[in-house]
């Protein structure tokens, strides 16, 4: 959000801003409530959800720092589409919506970033879409994990994604059990470590190879 703001402006927005601290496992948002504020994420990651018209939860995203769940709803004055539940515990920034509304209507700047954010999250879901309706489940499943690995936390044994099995089945559209499945393959393996709720990448080139598309 201020990638490439003036001076004035990045000094009037961090002023502005309220820090935020949330407890893993804490809502951040609920689907179907009115916003009252735009959040960035400074740390952590959250997973973003939907409840489905028969009562089925369904996992939508996983956003980490620099995201900001719920901006849409912010930007347009409507209820949250999903709920956003803390993975991890989370630190971030807060503007009161009617304020951050304002600075966006008045510089061009600013709205540019908050374009750019948003054309990244469709872009993203476009990928994902394409994703499910031609590619088999093992290279859906690794490039999900890569992607989160990009603002994932590094360790001395490589990327830990915080998720789990569950979680990831619901992002790349397939069953709990087929996910379980192909991650104690790639356990096996030497790619992946899989623990409660997380995942830690190895081998991160094995996995890339895994999310190929097949010839």
């Amino acid at each position: 959000m201020f990638d490439g703001l003036p001076e004035e402006l990045d000094a009037a927005l961090r002023r502005a801003a309220t820090p935020r601290t949330y407890r893993a496992g804490q809502v951040l948002m609920y689907e179907e409530d009115y916003p009252d504020q735009f959040l960035l994420l400074t740390e952590g990651r959250v997973r973003v959800w939907r409840t489905s018209t028969g009562g089925t939860a369904m996992t939508v995203h996983m956003l980490g720092p620099g995201t900001m769940p719920g901006c849409v709803a912010a930007l347009r004055q409507m209820p949250y589409p999903a709920t956003v539940t803390a993975l991890t515990d989370i630190r971030a920034l807060s503007w009161p919506a009617d304020k951050m509304r304002q600075l966006i209507a008045a510089h061009p700047e600013l709205a540019s970033n908050f374009l750019q954010m948003i054309a990244e999250r469709n872009e993203e879901m476009l990928q994902r879409l394409h994703e499910v309706s031609t590619l088999p489940v093992a290279q859906r499943v690794a490039r999900a994990l890569l992607r989160l690995a990009a603002d994932g936390a590094p360790g001395e044994g490589g990327v830990q994604v915080a998720l789990s099995r569950q979680d990831l089945a619901e992002l790349t559209a397939t069953t709990l059990h087929s996910v379980s499945r192909l991650v104690s393959r790639w356990e096996r393996a030497g790619i992946v470590a899989a623990g409660r709720k997380r995942v830690r990448i190895l081998d991160a080139e094995r996995l890339e190879t895994e999310g190929e598309t097949a010839k």
